[in-house]
């Protein structure tokens, strides 16, 4: 019998935006009331079941409908969703005018059958471009052989060689924030200098410094923002890198391009994910720091 040999979709920028997730597809199911009136009065209530799909899920899964051909929910909806702009692809489960418990019976219902059939769409998306493994876990691979390790045998009283089942050479590393190319997502916040006044020159020298910087650590620049005291770079790091030696590297490069320094030596990094201007006006309201801290995140 031939093995069927999956290969992962390779995916763009522009597929996750379109999957309204972060880190992956994110849709949702509505039950709602929907009164009716009538010239000056209730006409009637109803309960309404509705679904909004991203349109990447459905669009992919629509491409793909051959292997739901067994399905017979999820052929339903992509025969009858319609496509909405920028609320995706809006599909009605099912409505009842509320008459007694039975009605609330019925609508539970659809909507619980609504969101089995949601989570069966994301899982095959999931599954087939690799989200679940590739943008939660990185690896680690260790070049040393297996023959060159060992281990200790209690039961003959001896070193032996560690077994195949006793020797990976490959190590998953998970980061809440998530992963991309095997580098692990970091949130830094550069506090300014209270006399810094951070204009179009000053601008250019740390873009410069930071894009040379970065390269030298093979690190990936995802986003900066610009606020009043700080700056937020989103940065992937390799997993062979320690975040401090880059940050203190960066933070000293660009404090000797100038005459007045330009950050703080004191700064924060996580990478749990992207911290609220509450938590991040919390750090700079301790600094300077006298040692290392933890913020709730």
């Amino acid at each position: 019998m031939k093995k069927e040999r999956k290969i992962s979709k390779k995916l763009a920028p522009q597929d996750y935006k379109r999957m309204w997730g972060e880190d992956g597809p994110y849709s949702q199911v509505r039950l709602c009331e929907e009164t009716r009136i009538l010239d000056d009065s209730v006409s009637r209530v109803f309960l309404v079941v509705e679904a909004e799909i991203n349109p990447f899920t459905f669009e992919y899964i629509q491409k793909h409908r051959q292997r739901f051909v067994n399905d017979e929910p999820v052929i339903q909806l992509l025969d009858h969703a319609e496509y909405r702009g920028k609320f995706g692809y809006i599909v009605s489960a099912g409505e009842v005018e509320i008459q007694d418990e039975k009605s609330w019976l019925f609508a539970r219902k659809q909507k619980d059958m609504t969101i089995q059939t949601l989570i069966r769409m994301h899982k095959f998306v999931i599954d087939e471009c690799g989200l679940g493994r590739d943008r939660k876990y990185g690896v680690i691979e260790d070049k040393t052989s297996r023959d060159e390790h060992f281990v200790w045998n209690e039961g003959v009283g001896k070193v032996e060689p560690a077994g195949d089942e006793l020797w990976d050479n490959k190590t998953l590393i998970g980061s809440p924030a998530g992963i991309w190319n095997n580098k692990m997502r970091l949130f830094i916040v550069f506090a300014f200098e209270k006399s810094f006044d951070f204009k179009k020159e000053s601008t250019a020298v740390f873009a410069k410094t930071l894009k040379m910087g970065s390269a030298s650590f093979n690190v990936e620049i995802e986003n900066i923002e610009s606020f009043q005291e700080y700056i937020l770079i989103t940065a992937l790091l390799p997993f062979g890198i320690a975040p401090a030696r880059f940050i203190e590297a960066t933070l000293d490069e660009c404090n000797v391009e100038r005459k007045k320094p330009i950050f703080k030596k004191d700064y924060f990094v996580t990478n749990v994910k992207k911290p609220t201007p509450e938590q991040i006006m919390s750090f700079l309201q301790q600094l300077p720091l006298d040692k290392d801290i933890q913020m709730p995140l």
